[in-house]
């Protein structure tokens, strides 16, 4: 990972829970949140390329597959020109005839996380996963770019929720339960509809005492199978949580006293301060936490969390790293 001066030193397209641009020539690049369009061609080629490169046919045919060839060549000399006006004149190179790429000058977090996940460094890519890839990011007219988008953002939640699953399976063989509950909510919070996750976490919670999370993470699992799909919970998973439920009772575990056993001392070690946001950013909107401002695609909407199940998986407010 680069330090914290080598970061500031390099312009950084940030995808993860917000969408902006962070450190060098920020304020230059942030000119393309107002062309959503540009944008969606940078960051398609940005994530589309791995290392390697990206033919100038294979983008004009996701961002202008009903022009002509010459009307979609036109308009991504024009779209190149903008971004590099934009982000420098070496940002984006020609590779031979027909390829594009992203000069390496040009970090995004998105491709940091999946760099560090091919490193095994599952921790460290995490805190980078603060949110959805490009949460509320949309481009009218470009199905092709959409599709492509839906795809990017499951694969990249998923192996968020694996990696997760990975450290909690860890720390479960370490016999370390509150850090394997922990990162099983972690998670959870990237699938919510696994049900057989789901009975993974009860397990873990009720294991280590923590019988009122576990209860919320199954009744956060009810309601969102209610409302996408109008289904229920398996008897499985009915039965493990009426038996948990029966040794809270018997325990006569208060809910706050519940919420703090699952951290234990380890997880409060975890706990971790808000960074500030020091970059630009697409929206903003007063960020009560922080007393500054912060992108309309962080905002919560507390309406929504029944279906994303994400309270339930949050105890006492603690951030896992990188949250």
């Amino acid at each position: 990972m680069a330090t914290t001066a080598q970061a500031t030193s390099r312009l950084s397209i940030v995808t993860l829970g917000r969408l902006g641009f962070d450190g060098r020539g920020s304020d230059d690049a942030a000119r393309l949140l107002d062309q959503p369009k540009r944008l969606a061609v940078l960051l398609y080629l940005t994530m589309s390329q791995r290392g390697g490169t990206v033919s100038r046919d294979q983008i004009a045919a996701v961002f202008w597959p009903e022009s002509n060839a010459n009307n979609a060549r036109n308009a991504l000399r024009q779209t190149l020109s903008f971004v590099r006006g934009c982000l420098g004149e070496g940002s984006v190179t020609s590779v031979g005839v027909h390829g594009l790429a992203v000069a390496a000058t040009v970090e995004c977090d998105a491709v940091q996380f999946e760099s560090l996940l091919d490193r095994d460094q599952r921790e460290q890519a995490l805190k980078l996963y603060r949110g959805e890839f490009l949460h509320g990011f949309h481009v009218a007219g470009s199905s092709e770019f959409t599709k492509w988008l839906d795809m990017r953002r499951s694969h990249l939640s998923q192996r968020a929720a694996k990696a997760a699953w990975d450290l909690s399976a860890e720390a479960e063989t370490q016999r370390d339960f509150p850090a394997a509950a922990f990162w099983g909510k972690r998670a959870l919070s990237h699938s919510p509809f696994s049900e057989s996750e789901v009975q993974r976490l009860l397990r873990l919670l009720d294991r280590v005492g923590d019988f009122p999370g576990a209860l919320r993470a199954f009744a956060g699992l009810e309601r969102s199978l209610l409302a996408e799909f109008g289904a229920r919970p398996t008897a499985e998973t009915v039965r493990l949580a009426e038996e948990i439920a029966t040794r809270q009772k018997a325990a006569g575990v208060s809910d706050s006293a519940g919420r703090r056993s699952v951290l234990g001392r380890r997880g409060t070690d975890r706990r971790v301060s808000l960074a500030r946001w020091t970059g630009v950013e697409r929206r903003s909107n007063p960020d009560r936490r922080l007393g500054d401002r912060r992108s309309g695609g962080d905002r919560r909407d507390f309406k929504s969390f029944p279906r994303q199940l994400t309270p339930a998986w949050n105890p006492s407010g603690s951030a896992a790293p990188g949250d």
